[in-house]
């Protein structure tokens, strides 16, 4: 991204004091009700679950937070200590409030395929905000609750927006992976790039990250990131392990299950 790359030694990805934290199959319903705005990823559960085993073959520290557990408060704790945080879940982004319309795009997936998007019964709240940062976050256990009135304390609401990741320092962190819908949009403002999720991370300190342009399919995405660390293990080298997973994908599906995801450094 700049010429001060140019000066950087080039440092293997893992090492034996590396520490990783996991998150996924999150229950975004932690009290009892039937409304479930958010609903239940199947497919982030077994997706980390098996890097979990993955990284302990590996001999590689791993902190995997599931369930309930999963609170943003809880990734926020450890974050600052992580060398790679992976997130499995849902995420949003909603754009500006005056260029918003409702058109039959809205249902632009097949109703066949389980989807890590926001549902669009509980955008309003967000959606109508002026800050860009304000309107893109990833989804942690207990925001189907905040949804549904039954908490409104904002600390555990379950929503971590892209203006709280600005405040958490990321400066260990060598890469974050965002296993989730529509991470890499944001505004685009004329001179200053897009704000959003990747801006957000980029400016708390992380050197490399993982997300996705549009909304991506459960089963296809847990099958992309599992062949990324495979490959990330064995080549050490992100950009490599990336372009061969890419390769890997496009041999067995369709682009639009997963070229959503873009590598940004």
């Amino acid at each position: 991204t700049s010429t001060a790359m140019l000066t950087k030694p080039k440092q293997s990805i893992f090492d034996k004091n590396s520490f990783v934290s996991l998150f996924g199959g999150i229950n975004y319903s932690i009290k009892d009700t039937t409304n479930k705005p958010f609903n239940y990823l199947a497919g982030t559960l077994s997706e980390t679950e098996q890097l979990n085993n993955t990284f302990k073959k590996q001999g590689i520290k791993v902190n995997y937070i599931k369930a309930n557990n999963a609170t943003k408060q809880e990734f926020k704790s450890i974050a600052s200590n992580s060398n790679i945080l992976h997130v499995a879940t849902h995420g949003f982004f909603f754009p500006e409030p005056k260029k918003i319309i409702t058109e039959a795009d809205e249902n632009k997936l097949n109703t066949d395929i389980v989807s890590r998007s926001a549902s669009r019964t509980v955008e309003l709240n967000y959606i109508r905000n002026d800050n860009p940062l304000m309107r893109s976050g990833l989804l942690f256990a207990g925001a189907n609750d905040y949804w549904n009135g039954i908490t409104d304390n904002v600390d555990s609401n379950g929503v971590l927006t892209a203006l709280e990741v600005v405040n958490i320092d990321l400066r260990k962190n060598k890469l974050v992976v965002l296993s989730a819908c529509e991470t890499g949009l944001g505004d685009i403002k004329d001179g200053e790039g897009v704000y959003g999720l990747q801006r957000a991370f980029k400016m708390a300190g992380t050197e490399n990250i993982i997300m996705s342009i549009w909304q991506v399919p459960d089963k296809e995405t847990s099958e992309f990131m599992q062949t990324f660390y495979e490959l990330l293990f064995k080549e050490q080298n992100i950009n490599q392990a990336f372009a061969e997973t890419q390769n890997s994908m496009r041999k067995k599906y369709d682009p639009y299950y997963w070229a959503a995801f873009v590598l940004v450094r």
